[in-house]
This record gives structure tokens, sequence and C-alpha cells, in this order.
């Protein structure tokens, strides 16, 4: 639990350190909090980290989207914050010091984790990405089907 509202804390933190307007910082801290508990359930139920962050991104990649449709704003703006919790921050930290102290075996576990997180996210958006641009595909072929309306 302590994990999850420092993640919390620490998206507030970057939400306001990008300049994101006070009606919307809700919506990031909520992506936030929705990225760092799904990562920890994930984690806690066995899945290595690529599948937890992969699905953690995931979800917070369709609660942007959905999100900004609704309140009318870029995805970006609600998604890039709520990402702040997945970022390997730490096992990056660790892989450059044993990098540094020639620990090669600790260097491997740590720059495998950071490979890992880091591929996790970067699919998880690519994979919502394609999806909503197939999705945004079908409605715009739909529209382009439809007969025009004749004015009299």
């Amino acid at each position: 639990m302590l994990e999850i509202t420092t993640c919390i804390i620490g998206t507030f933190g970057f939400s306001v350190l990008l300049k994101v307007s006070k009606q919307k910082l809700i919506y990031t801290v909520l992506g936030g909090a929705i990225s760092a508990a799904l990562s920890y359930i994930l984690l806690q139920k066995g899945y290595n980290i690529f599948f937890a962050t992969f699905f953690a991104m995931v979800a917070i990649c369709i609660y942007s989207e959905v999100l900004a449709r609704i309140i009318k704003t870029p995805a970006n703006i609600i998604l890039l914050p709520s990402t702040i919790p997945l970022l390997p921050g730490g096992s990056l930290y660790y892989s450059l010091s044993y990098l540094l102290h020639a620990d090669r075996e600790n260097f491997f576990i740590y720059a495998k984790e950071t490979i890992l997180t880091g591929a996790g996210i970067a699919l998880g958006a690519i994979f919502i990405s394609i999806i909503i641009t197939f999705i945004i595909d079908i409605k715009g072929n739909k529209e382009k089907s439809k007969p025009a309306k004749m004015q009299y």
C-alpha cells in the first residue's frame, strides 16, 4: 500500500511539473493510481515485470483514450503523468550502479528488469494505439459509405 501511495504522490508531482491544468489534475492522479495499483497487484499475483507493466500500460492507455473523449482533451495530457509509476527508475539506477562497480551478475539482473519494464510500457502503448487507429478507421469508413443527403 505504501508503494501505491508514493506512486500517487509522484504522479501528482509530475502532473504539477508538467503543468496539467487544475481541472484535469484529478484525472492524471487517478490514472497514476490505476497504473500503480494494477502493476503492484499483478506482481503480487506472480506475473513477471514485463506482463505486469504491459497490462498496467494497456489499462491506462484505455483509460486515457476514453477519458480524453469524455472531457475533450488530448489523451497524452492524461497518459504521460499516469505512466510515471511504471517507469523503471530504481532498476535503471541499480543496473548502472552495478555496472560502475563491475558487479556483472547484479548488473545483468537489473538491466534485464529495466529492459523488460521499458518493453512492457512501449508495447502496451503501441498495442492500444493500433487498436484505437483501427477503430477510428472503421468509424471513418462507415461515415464515408453513408449516402449523402440530398438538398432540395
